[in-house]
């Protein structure tokens, strides 16, 4: 059987101790993470400076959330289009699977649809298979952000939500500002290489994503003549780091691709979240640009639980942090990751026309 390498214990980069050998430990544990990033494009991570408590309390507003009517959910809609996701976006409306059709047999992933009362409506102009997300979400900007604010839910429908979801993006920031400089420390790199100070998470977003309970034979990815639906269909994030959060232990639903078998045997396997509070840190798009194919994004999907005989899947829900650089910042390689003999792979472009570009197909 399959075994992903063990959960790492962050401590010796977030204690508050004063240990005499303190810069040995910050390498060891350093050069631990950004082994397993190399080689699995994701790492499972304990004690990381965000308190389960913190994690609890942000998935009890989580719930509550989704379990508001639809008119009071569609009030903070995300507008779409291709400016930075903020607020809600509905069941099925964001097709992750777009942004890599490179990984998926659908002859065309842009044929149109729309979403109306939990129903997709699908143009009958394409007989196409077109692949979709069976998932809401809530996204959640930078506090600071007054280019693109994050809509505020009116304190009636929920009260302290909005506090609540800003208190945790403030604290799970924090965090990955510090697993970020583990990993230039990993890596050999000067401070600030992979996130420049003083950016204030200017392009990050939290997401609270939520999957609601459906008939398994809807979502089994099946690509059928008009639409095939999975919970989310394979694809790499397009930020630096994401730090992901699972509603309880156990199997998260989340699956990693198993490295090493090549694109023609291509396989995923689930990734266990053995501790309430843990996380799971992936690599992302810009830090593989960045790092010019060092650390690689991590190919990840949302699949099912085992068959037991039911013909319904369970709810299920999940947070993410996607860690991103300032708009204006240069996603293109980093001097130390190119040379004479690994010339740039990629190219030079901002992370805000980054995102604009896989924006424009997402929604």
């Amino acid at each position: 059987m399959f075994r992903w390498p063990p959960t790492l214990d962050a401590s010796p980069i977030f204690s508050a101790k004063k240990l005499a050998n303190t810069g040995q430990i910050h390498r060891a544990f350093a050069a631990e993470l950004v082994s397993h990033l190399r080689q699995h494009g994701f790492a499972r991570l304990r004690n990381y400076g965000v308190a389960p408590r913190a994690i609890r309390v942000l998935f009890n507003y989580h719930r509550l959330f989704f379990n508001l009517s639809l008119p009071a959910k569609l009030s903070v809609r995300h507008p779409d289009g291709e400016a930075p996701a903020r607020g809600y976006s509905p069941w099925a409306y964001e097709k992750t699977a777009i942004v890599r059709p490179d990984l998926h047999d659908a002859p065309n992933l842009n044929t149109f649809s729309s979403y109306n009362s939990h129903q997709i409506e699908v143009s009958t102009s394409s007989s196409k298979a077109q692949l979709l997300d069976a998932r809401e979400k809530f996204a959640i900007g930078p506090p600071g952000d007054y280019s693109f604010p994050t809509p505020r839910l009116a304190e009636a429908l929920l009260p302290g939500f909005n506090s609540t979801t800003r208190g945790a993006y403030l604290k799970i920031i924090k965090a990955c500002n510090m697993l970020l400089a583990a990993i230039e420390l990993g890596l050999n790199v000067p401070p600030g290489t992979l996130n420049p100070p003083a950016t204030d998470g200017l392009g990050t977003e939290l997401n609270l994503n939520f999957y609601p309970e459906v008939a398994r034979d809807m979502v089994d990815g099946g690509v059928g003549d008009d639409v095939a639906m999975c919970r989310i269909w394979p694809h790499s994030d397009l930020g630096v780091i994401s730090a992901l959060f699972q509603d309880g232990v156990g199997a998260s639903g989340l699956e990693l691709e198993v490295r090493g078998l090549g694109e023609d045997r291509r396989k995923f396997a689930p990734v266990f979240v053995e501790q309430e509070g843990d996380v799971v840190l992936l690599v992302s798009d810009t830090l593989e640009r960045w790092t010019n194919g060092n650390l690689r994004a991590a190919l990840h999907r949302v699949g099912l639980p085992p068959e037991t005989g039911m013909s319904r899947v369970p709810e299920r829900r999940s947070a993410v942090m996607f860690f991103r650089p300032p708009p204006t910042a240069d996603i293109g390689p980093k001097s130390q990751f190119v040379s004479a003999d690994n010339p740039a792979r990629y190219d030079y472009i901002t992370a805000g026309d980054y995102l604009k570009v896989n924006n424009k197909k997402l929604y």
